[in-house]
């Protein structure tokens, strides 16, 4: 609730998240294009604020919605920056590691999601979690869709 949500905040959180996202992407995106990799990082971030929307729609919470898209692209970028500065600490060899790393970052972030939407929808942590936890899952469905 004290996410400032002047426009331009707003939209720089959205392009830096953006921009990493796309970077980092590149850097550990399996042999995918640029292109595949831009597509993925709009598609990710249109599912997110779209769920989002419909969710605080549905409690009837929308002025929130600015602030709850600045918390939760702003916590991605942090997550998405941390997944790039430790994933690379570990040796090139450890893929187990690596996917550990991530799966952590992942179940962290999920947390952290359901912790936003629990403040922003006055729900539950619990129901904040399984929304956040449905949100990752919708997306990653779309994602699945594209080739």
């Amino acid at each position: 609730e004290l996410v400032p949500t002047h426009p331009m905040f707003v939209g720089g959180v959205l392009v830096a998240d953006m921009l990493v996202s796309f970077f980092v992407g590149l850097q550990f995106g399996d042999a995918l294009t640029p292109m595949q990799v831009a597509t993925r990082v709009i598609v990710s971030m249109a599912t997110t604020a779209a769920a989002a929307w419909m969710m605080l729609s549905m409690r009837d919470v929308i002025a929130r919605y600015p602030a709850t898209i600045t918390a939760l692209f702003g916590c991605d970028l942090l997550f998405t920056l941390l997944s790039a500065i430790l994933v690379p600490l570990a040796s090139s060899d450890a893929t187990a590691v690596k996917a550990g790393i991530i799966d952590l970052i992942v179940i962290w972030s999920i947390a952290v999601n359901g912790f936003i939407l629990h403040r922003a929808m006055n729900v539950t942590v619990f129901i904040g979690i399984l929304l956040a936890l449905g949100t990752a899952f919708l997306a990653d469905a779309v994602l699945r869709r594209i080739p």
